[in-house]
């Protein structure tokens, strides 16, 4: 090898570990909560008989196109543009995050199995949980937003009717990734407790709680 492709060679190698050291590493997020919330007034003391008498299933969580993607997106308050993260990402898809951690609460607050993995046994009641999600926002160093949907079907249940609401959850945050995420858990759980007093009560109020109640129906 000449001397000036020496020079080269080494040239190139030098930019090629310059871009390796720049490189940021990739740091992974999960909604799901990292300690057991609270459950919902008096649901506890019934957890047990709760979870003989029905279960629930839920469904996949359906979501904007423009945030189910690996990256977590932010959201620019002051105009409409949106930033994917490129090295703070999901640790799985979020639908699926969603989909987790709601039932996760659900089952923690109502004390019953999620039997959406299993199908329905026999004759036994369940609540079939549906969600759309309508905004997932993520304002850095501001708030998160969740609004949503969701459809509970009574199924086993005789003649009870299903329920249908639109709600929103907003949570002030502090700066950093990991405090917008930990947002998006507290927005969730929220809305967890409304969808978990609905199904334990069957009255669609949202009287005492932080979520902004949209709108409910019943048929």
């Amino acid at each position: 090898m000449n001397d000036r492709l020496k020079v080269l060679a080494c040239g190139l190698a030098g930019v090629l570990l310059a871009g390796c050291a720049a490189t940021k590493p990739s740091h992974y997020y999960t909604l799901m909560a990292t300690a057991p919330q609270q459950p919902a007034t008096g649901q506890a003391a019934e957890s047990s008989a709760s979870a003989s008498r029905y279960a629930i299933s839920v469904d996949t969580v359906e979501l904007p196109e423009q945030v189910d993607r690996p990256q977590i997106v932010i959201t620019d308050p002051k105009s409409t543009q949106v930033m994917p993260l490129g090295d703070s990402l999901w640790a799985s898809p979020l639908s699926y995050q969603l989909q987790n951690a709601l039932s996760y609460e659900l089952s923690s607050q109502l004390g019953v199995l999620d039997v959406s993995a299993t199908g329905i046994p026999g004759s036994l009641p369940v609540w079939r949980v549906l969600m759309q999600v309508q905004r997932f926002e993520s304002l850095y160093n501001e708030r998160v937003l969740l609004d949503a949907t969701w459809r509970l079907t009574p199924i086993n249940q005789g003649k009870k009717a299903s329920i249908i609401c639109r709600g929103a959850a907003q949570v002030q945050v502090q700066q950093g990734v990991s405090a917008m995420v930990a947002g998006h858990q507290q927005a969730l759980h929220q809305l967890a407790e409304l969808i978990a007093r609905q199904i334990e009560t069957g009255k669609i109020s949202g009287a005492d709680t932080q979520v902004n109640l949209k709108g409910c129906t019943s048929s």
